[in-house]
């Protein structure tokens, strides 16, 4: 059996993207803490992503958590192209002075970002991998010899 590793390259990006995301969300769970909307105190760090009455600061305040960031900035590194392709989503809610952790039905404007940015992810790795099965094509397809048709004499 001959593995066309290009032709499964897509296929694999997909599927790994698929446990990333998975992965992300056990993390999440594990890392995030019950919230309730309150009013703020002085400087109070809001979290930026609220699903459900679960919540997960960007940033670490003092206590410790060192998985957050770290899982943000990873996040953030791999999936790239789909937080910058998301940006517009901000638009918006910036345009109507809408903060990131105001919530619509129990999600906040941030989780609604992080849940484009994974549908968004999915297209990026889609068009990576077809991007390089095509090169890999145009580089190992050889180009056949021309057949020279015989000219006869008259």
């Amino acid at each position: 059996m001959k593995l066309h590793f290009p032709n499964h390259l897509t296929g694999l990006l997909m599927l790994s993207n698929i446990v990333f995301w998975i992965v992300f969300g056990v993390a999440f769970a594990m890392q995030s803490y019950p919230y309730e909307r309150h009013k703020l105190t002085f400087e109070e760090i809001t979290p930026s992503y609220i699903f459900f009455g679960r919540a997960l600061r960007e940033v670490d305040s003092g206590t410790g958590a060192a998985l957050p960031p770290l899982l943000m900035k990873v996040t953030n590194i791999i999936q790239r192209p789909s937080f910058i392709a998301a940006v517009p989503y901000f638009w918006f809610f910036n345009s109507h002075g809408i903060t990131v952790d105001h919530p619509y039905w129990r999600i906040s404007v941030g989780g609604y970002y992080l849940l484009l940015v994974c549908l968004i992810s999915f297209l990026q790795w889609y068009l990576v991998g077809t991007f390089f099965n095509y090169v890999w094509r145009r580089l190992m397809v050889r180009p056949r010899p021309v057949a020279r048709a015989s000219v006869k004499p008259l």
